[in-house]
């Protein structure tokens, strides 16, 4: 169905009326360009500007205009709706013509399109700083074209472009402004480029692990003794574990101070976050620390002896316990 500026549909039990049909082309950002399904410059979809009228009952709703990207649930108006329709519109003529002829300010047209680029690990945060100062040089109205073209001078690559926040790995992300009125022949012409950002994964992945805190890391000990009593018989390091359970709850809930091993043990964790390797150590030194209590003589043993074991074992126990941030 081809609609057209004037057309009455209905949305959602609404009357509604197209105010303005915008014609968009493929372009280069378009993943299905880059995957060689379309072609740059071909139709790829109109957006629409609408207002709603009434529901089925007369009863007139909010008529500011909103946009809407496809059309896929438009249903046009048959004879009895377009007989409905205008019953209200004769019934409630002085309503009507109040919602046909209120302005509305052009700031309802403002849309907007997100996008990332692919970049190399350690590197979003320099190419990102040159992207924004190139940004600023945009003139006031730009095409994607255009920003494809002042990057390169800035020596930015945008060959991997796409309007997705969230393509790659590592990346700049982005957002473009636009009006509607300013599409131009099937091209949008921007107007703002704004909600900069750039990910690493490699940078996220450490910034993770930065955030085990000492309430995570009790539980990655119980969870490696859990483990470890499944592998290892050492009814010491069972009895050992089955302590450190009792006094969760009371770590958990922050009164430590009511559980002399919960305390002993808020008073030994530095407070601060840790990494896997850090948390590892300290788990050893914590054991150390009770050997004697517990009689933990075999786990300390299997510790040191086994301590690439150990430490694959902790990792899972880690890493699970990391879940639960």
């Amino acid at each position: 169905m081809c609609y057209k500026k004037g057309d009455w549909i209905v949305i959602d039990d609404t009357f509604t009326q197209i105010i303005g049909v915008y014609p968009i082309n493929y372009e280069n950002f378009d993943s299905d360009v880059k995957d060689g399904v379309a072609r740059k410059g071909e139709h790829k979809q109109n957006y629409y500007l609408l207002r709603r009228l009434c529901d089925f009952t007369g009863k007139f709703v909010s008529g500011k205009p909103y946009v809407q990207f496809f059309d896929y649930d438009f249903e046009t108006l048959d004879d009895d709706f377009s007989a409905l329709l205008e019953k209200v519109k004769t019934k409630k003529a002085e309503k009507f013509i109040e919602w046909r002829d209120k302005v509305y300010d052009d700031k309802v047209q403002v849309c907007h399109l997100s996008f990332s680029f692919e970049v190399k690990s350690k590197e979003g945060a320099g190419v990102l700083k040159r992207f924004k100062k190139l940004c600023k040089q945009l003139p006031g109205l730009f095409s994607y074209d255009d920003l494809v073209s002042y990057a390169r001078a800035a020596g930015i690559d945008l060959s991997t472009c796409v309007d997705d926040f969230e393509a790659f790995d590592n990346q700049v992300s982005f957002s473009l402004k636009f009006k509607l009125d300013n599409i131009k022949d099937g091209v949008i012409y921007f107007h703002k480029v704004f909600d900069f950002d750039y990910t690493d994964a490699l940078e996220d992945q450490e910034l993770l692990e930065n955030f085990f805190n000492f309430e995570s890391l009790f539980l990655s000990f119980v969870l490696f003794l859990n483990r470890y009593n499944t592998e290892v018989t050492d009814k010491a390091a069972q009895s050992f574990s089955a302590a450190l359970k009792k006094a969760a709850p009371a770590l958990g809930k922050g009164e430590w101070k009511n559980d002399e091993l919960a305390n002993q043990f808020y008073q030994f964790v530095p407070k601060k976050m840790f990494t896997k390797n850090e948390a590892f150590e300290i788990f050893r030194n914590y054991v150390e620390l009770k050997r004697d209590m517990f009689k933990l003589n075999i786990l300390c043993k299997t510790l040191d002896e086994k301590h690439d074991w150990c430490f694959e074992i902790y990792s899972l126990s880690y890493d699970w316990a990391k879940a639960f941030i």
